[in-house]
């Protein structure tokens, strides 16, 4: 009894929502102290349990609860959504939906539960490449639910979707990009109903906008144009053309200069932001001369930009101006973007390699370097922050890392 106080207490003073999307708040930072530095197959490792189906989407975390996404058969006719208790690891409860649309193949080159869901302390809301949209109360229960590819027309693409849900206020918003029609959506979080619409060019991108809450300016870098949009109704308010390679790397952000990665030389770049307001256009910063940006989005962190390309090399670069501070070779290449904490930097290598860093830029700290007990060819697709806890995902478990609460 004790003990199930305890926990009450840990959970209920700290804050509800540790990492409630993409990239946590969109940006790969946390303020949470006391993050676990040393984890191996003989400590460190809470728990770790199997999922429903396979999926390659991040975490997401309120409260005590962790929620994860994966999808099942040999079409990936069965969507599931499950909640896990962050303390323990206890599966709270499973729920099946049948997709929509299902594949003729499933294949390793084309994306499996790919989107990230968001949480707010309302509700939970999961998007799948078939298309189903589901809102969910933290229990289970179905709220609202919609299928957009039978709204809107099939996703058209050779590697499905990977675009997740962004949280604004009172609403989602989807970017859907393919060789089909392409939008810009944004939904009412309570109804499921539209508040807006803005059709888009057919091109082929996964990457997730960034919300600036200080601009009101939803931030796209998509397939050749970085974009700023309104939040409140869609409408373009700036535009940047004749960018190669930034389909997978999502946006960052300080506030005042927006940072975007590419998988081509010379096209990862910063622009400056005018006003603090969400008619504010831009100004062009810099252009790094010689990094790529393959799977993790860019992370800034004191005065830096840190990218990591398809070979696993971080790069270092300056905030200011874009030039390098320097070049460090990871383990392997990481498909979950880095993480800043503290003192801290983290990177969540495929293999399973848990890299921790310090956070000052000067020089390649390495305070310690981790593994996950993975087999051969398993890959951590992403990650989640509770407090002493992270929540890490391959495509068919889910690994609680940190002492036992």
């Amino acid at each position: 009894m004790a003990a199930a106080l305890g926990l009450l207490a840990f959970w209920s003073t700290a804050r509800a929502d540790f990492w409630s999307g993409f990239r946590g708040q969109g940006l790969s930072q946390t303020d949470l102290e006391n993050l676990p530095l040393t984890w191996s197959e003989e400590e460190g490792i809470a728990w770790r349990v199997p999922l429903a189906g396979f999926g390659q989407s991040s975490p997401v975390v309120w409260g005590d609860r962790v929620f994860v996404t994966s999808t099942g058969g040999e079409q990936k006719e069965d969507l599931f959504v499950e909640a896990f208790a962050v303390s323990t690891g206890e599966r709270l409860w499973q729920k099946r939906f049948p997709s929509s649309a299902p594949v003729k193949k499933v294949s390793r080159m084309i994306s499996q539960g790919a989107p990230t869901p968001v949480v707010d302390g309302e509700a939970l809301y999961v998007f799948f490449e078939s298309g189903d949209l589901f809102s969910l109360t933290h229990g289970g229960d179905l709220r609202w639910s919609r299928q957009l590819t039978e709204e809107f027309g099939e996703f058209e693409g050779r590697h499905g979707v990977g675009s997740s849900l962004v949280k604004v206020p009172g609403a989602l918003v989807l970017l859907l990009e393919h060789d089909g029609p392409s939008y810009l959506l944004s939904m009412d979080r309570a109804t499921g109903q539209d508040l807006w619409k803005q059709d888009r060019e057919p091109r082929i991108s996964w990457s997730t906008p960034l919300y600036l809450e200080s601009k009101g300016q939803l931030v796209i870098s998509s397939n050749g144009i970085l974009e700023g949009r309104r939040v409140r109704d869609g409408r373009q308010v700036w535009w940047m053309e004749g960018i190669k390679g930034n389909t997978v790397a999502s946006p960052s952000s300080d506030g005042s200069l927006v940072v975007i990665g590419s998988s081509s030389p010379k096209q990862s770049l910063a622009i400056r932001l005018e006003a603090e307001e969400e008619e504010a256009g831009y100004a062009f910063a810099w252009r790094a001369e010689s990094v790529t940006s393959s799977f993790a989005s860019p992370l800034i962190n004191r005065e830096t930009v840190y990218y990591i390309n398809r070979a696993g090399t971080l790069q270092a670069q300056r905030l200011a101006d874009g030039t390098q501070r320097w070049e460090h070779r990871l383990p392997d290449s990481c498909w979950a973007s880095p993480l800043a904490a503290g003192e801290r930097l983290y990177f969540f290598c495929k293999d399973g390699t848990g890299v921790v860093m310090d956070a000052d830029p000067a020089q390649p700290t390495v305070l310690q370097v981790n593994t996950l007990p993975l087999e051969d060819k398993v890959i951590v697709y992403g990650f989640a922050v509770a407090p002493e806890r992270f929540l890490v995902r391959t495509g068919r478990e889910l690994f609680g890392i940190g002492p036992a609460l």
